[in-house]
């Protein structure tokens, strides 16, 4: 799909859907959709998308009835591109509830883990896909109303939930970080968590807390983590990540020198890396840097799109 406004850089982004919010608030018009004769269905099994063949398993929604009328389905939106423009896609919980001994169709594909799914789903793929696990596991963790404790309903094909009890609405949530390469002449700064593979470095994160922008929890962050003074807090692109539900928003921003004091409660290690190296290690070239080798983020996070963007 085309891509003006360059929203699609990172992946998960950039869903080429129309979201017909005028629309799926009407039960006829959402009826109407579902028996759509070109309708499209993908499940997931407990978060992970089903993939036939190396690629998404969309399926006729006819597959409906294959499935427990109790899994929850949610409403992706329409397409807007190619042939089939406005054809309907959903996305059903298939591991929601008490989990059958196998999932639904293994065997026409399997359930792969999203992460090791990323580089062979398409990049329109991969952002319904997203879409569809944020919002499912979103219904699946707030069943109950926030403001009265009562059992809440789906609404708007998945787009909510409203309490019956005392007509409370509530909306899937987005918990926003803040991710950051902070840079110092030609070196920006890269950490790693106990928690991370081997060797792996990435650009320093933060969740935003209340009352506070998302440059502020930059400036924060950093200066908790490593003891980093920042500046020049620059916004460049976001990314959503379900896993659950963040909302990743990149900076680039100047640190006032390079002295380092980690909390190693949140950060294990943590480097300078010079520009000239981080080009080479994305050339494919291993690289170490003050003793360290030093493995750069994957393609698909945001992180690696900031440290790319810094160094072309």
């Amino acid at each position: 799909m085309s891509d003006p406004l360059g929203i699609s850089c990172c992946a998960f982004a950039g869903a080429p859907l129309n979201r017909a919010t005028e629309n799926r608030g009407d039960a006829d018009w959402m009826r109407g959709r579902k028996a759509h004769v070109d309708a499209l269905l993908l499940p997931l099994w407990r978060g992970d998308p089903l993939m036939v063949d190396g690629a998404a398993g969309w399926l006729s929604f006819a597959a409906r009835r294959e499935f427990s009328h109790s899994a929850p389905i949610v409403f992706l939106g329409l397409d807007i591109a190619g042939a089939r423009a406005g054809r309907p896609r959903f996305a059903l919980d298939c591991g929601a509830g008490p989990s059958p001994d196998e999932a639904p169709f293994s065997d026409i594909g399997q359930y792969a883990p999203l992460r090791e799914a990323i580089p062979s789903l398409s990049p329109d793929d991969l952002a319904m896909v997203g879409q569809a696990r944020w919002l499912l596991d979103w219904h699946r963790r707030h069943q109950f109303c926030a403001n009265c404790g009562a059992p809440t309903d789906m609404a708007e094909g998945g787009a909510k939930r409203i309490c019956p009890d005392c007509g409370t609405e509530h909306f899937p949530r987005s918990d926003p970080v803040a991710i950051v390469l902070a840079l110092h002449d030609d070196a920006c700064l890269l950490g790693r968590n106990s928690r991370f593979p081997p060797n792996f470095y990435s650009a320093l994160a933060g969740y935003v807390e209340a009352c506070e922008t998302p440059e502020e929890c930059a400036v924060r962050e950093l200066n908790e983590e490593a003891g980093v003074t920042l500046s020049n807090v620059r916004y460049q692109f976001s990314q959503p990540w379900p896993f659950p539900s963040s909302m990743m928003m990149g900076f680039f921003a100047d640190s006032k020198d390079r002295n380092l004091t980690l909390d190693e409660t949140e950060i294990a290690d943590a480097v300078w890396l010079p520009k000239d190296d981080a080009r080479a290690i994305m050339d494919g070239a291993p690289r170490e840097v003050d003793g360290r080798t030093v493995f750069l983020p994957p393609r698909f996070t945001i992180a690696r799109r900031l440290i790319e963007k810094w160094v072309g």
